[in-house]
């Protein structure tokens, strides 16, 4: 009985730390811009990182995302302390946000500075 308890709340506990952690785009992006703002020496170096893993791995290409819907797409990118992508937001919903979104949750990429980590991208 008492294993069977201890294992429930250590579940429990670990739940809200695997899920996404903003109720929305707005909100994540707003984070993300704060995150810029006030830690832009950190930000700017790991963007640099992140879009040297991203582009060796192809992962914005590889699934024909672009192709999936016309226009401009605002994304962010929820990543934990691990560098696993945890929350995936976009300011619409579309083939090009949903496909992104299948590719990116769960993509362990290079450990950020500090968590969770904001990252904002504009794809065209």
């Amino acid at each position: 009985m008492t294993r069977v308890a201890l294992t429930a709340i250590c579940l429990l506990l670990a739940l809200p730390a695997a899920a996404q952690s903003a109720p929305d785009f707005a909100h994540a992006s707003a984070r993300a811009d704060a995150q810029r703002e006030h830690r832009r020496a950190e930000t700017s170096k790991y963007a640099d990182a992140w879009a040297a893993f991203n582009n060796a791995q192809h992962l914005d290409e590889r699934d024909g995302c672009y192709f999936k819907a016309e226009g401009e797409l605002t994304q962010v990118l929820e990543i934990d302390a691990a560098g696993r992508v945890i929350g995936y937001y976009a300011d619409r919903d579309n083939g090009r946000s949903q496909c992104w979104r299948a590719t990116y949750l769960g993509v362990v990429f290079p450990r950020p500075p500090f968590a969770p980590y904001w990252h904002k991208l504009v794809m065209h």
